[in-house]
């Protein structure tokens, strides 16, 4: 269980890391070169780079989560990618421009849920660590 985690949260982190990278140092590119993305006008800079930052900092903790591998930060770091990917999945499937971005978007929702059903069923001396006390 172990491995499946660490490779959920490694590719959720490679996706955000990736996002947040184009969106904060390449925002024109990302708006003009992602399908869908300019369907939505004007172009807003500073959203954009507020919106690669985010994604960068969602990198960072499920990055860390990947590593560590402790039960509460994969669970935090998990509820926090789904406080974001669930409504940005309902906005595309209620302003559908494609089927095949609405499933990768759904892919989105579907694997880190699925990784947290895994954390939690995870046995105490088994897949995940415990955090250490201070």
């Amino acid at each position: 269980m172990r491995t499946w985690l660490r490779a959920g949260l490694a590719a959720l982190t490679f996706v955000h890391a990736a996002t947040g990278v184009w969106t904060s140092f390449f925002p024109r590119s990302f708006y003009d070169d992602v399908p869908t993305v300019n369907d939505y006008p004007p172009f807003n800079e500073h959203l954009f780079r507020d919106f690669g930052a985010m994604n960068l900092a969602m990198a960072v903790v499920l990055g860390a989560a990947a590593v560590r591998l402790e039960r509460t930060l994969v669970q935090i770091a998990l509820a926090a990618n789904l406080v974001w990917a669930v409504p940005h999945l309902v906005f595309h499937a209620a302003h559908p421009t494609g089927s095949a971005l609405v499933a990768a978007l759904a892919a989105v929702v579907v694997i880190p849920s699925v990784l947290l059903v895994l954390s939690r069923g995870a046995s105490p001396a088994g897949a995940l660590q415990r955090r250490s006390r201070w």
